[in-house]
């Protein structure tokens, strides 16, 4: 229960309603909000120190680290005249989010369904003049999957790649007749990872997943 309340609070943080510097309710608000016994909110809040989430000050009161919201990542630099630049976030993505996929098929809740879907919604409904919200959608979705799998690390890792992960999709369909082109394939593509997590079926998730970014990846180094 304490790994789930740390979770909880984690994607607060993550999604911005709780921001840095800002204090965290008292451990008796929160096991009023949660109904569990102040050992396990010690240990959920014990469990977001060790993370560097948020820390305890002097004086009473735990607070959100003013350095959590993953600054080194959003200072990675992305040559977008060498689209070899972006294997290394490929070989991370193909690392990370095939295993979170799997382990969402087997945790997902039915919140975490509902933002899979409207992301979906939104990627169908995106049209030339809205190149933005369809690469939006799709950042939404994969982040829906990873919150999906209630692993606080895993969350805090991918919603930290935004800025390099949005780039990555800029250049992969850079202009409005690509992106038209190409729109059915990767709504379907999007579809059958959460198809599979819906189901249940851990490991067509993982699989489906791993076939999507391998397709993105080609599409941006056609030589590999």
């Amino acid at each position: 229960m304490a790994h789930r309340i740390a979770a909880e609070i984690l994607e607060q943080i993550v999604e911005g309603e709780i921001e840095p510097g800002q204090k965290l309710p008292t451990e008796k608000k929160l096991c009023e909000k949660y109904g569990v016994s102040r050992a396990s909110i010690r240990e959920a809040l014990s469990e977001l120190k060790a993370q560097g989430a948020v820390s305890s000050k002097q004086g009473g009161g735990t607070y959100v680290e003013q350095a959590f919201h993953g600054e080194y990542f959003h200072q990675v630099m992305v040559d977008e005249s060498d689209l070899a630049s972006f294997q290394y976030l490929f070989e991370m993505r193909k690392i990370l989010e095939p295993e979170a996929a799997m382990l969402a098929a087997e945790r997902r809740t039915e919140k975490e369904l509902a933002e899979m879907r409207a992301a979906l919604e939104l990627m169908q409904d995106a049209d030339g003049t809205e190149m933005h919200k369809g690469r939006d959608a799709d950042f939404a979705f994969h982040l829906a999957v990873m919150k999906a799998t209630h692993n606080p690390v895993m969350i805090q890792t991918f919603a930290n790649l935004d800025t390099v992960y949005k780039k990555a999709l800029a250049l992969s369909f850079e202009d409005k007749e690509d992106l038209l082109r190409n729109k059915q394939v990767i709504y379907v593509e999007h579809k059958e990872i959460y198809d599979a997590i819906k189901t249940g079926e851990a490991e067509l998730a993982r699989l489906q997943c791993l076939i999507h970014l391998r397709n993105v990846e080609k599409k941006l180094n056609p030589g590999n």
